[in-house]
């Protein structure tokens, strides 16, 4: 239990810290995923404005 505890304690004291390595991590993560949304979704928004304008 205490090895448990201490773990915890350790993720709480990253996350506290500003440029922790969860902080980074999700920060990488949420980034690429914004660039995948932004880079996929801009040729949907154009594919679907070009299909509208057909009707």
């Amino acid at each position: 239990m205490s090895n448990l505890q201490a773990k915890f304690e350790a993720i709480l004291d990253d996350v506290n810290q500003e440029d922790g390595f969860i902080i980074t991590a999700f920060e990488k993560i949420l980034d690429s995923l914004f660039f995948l949304i932004k880079w996929g979704g801009i040729p949907l928004v154009l594919y679907l404005f070009v299909s509208i304008s057909w009707w």
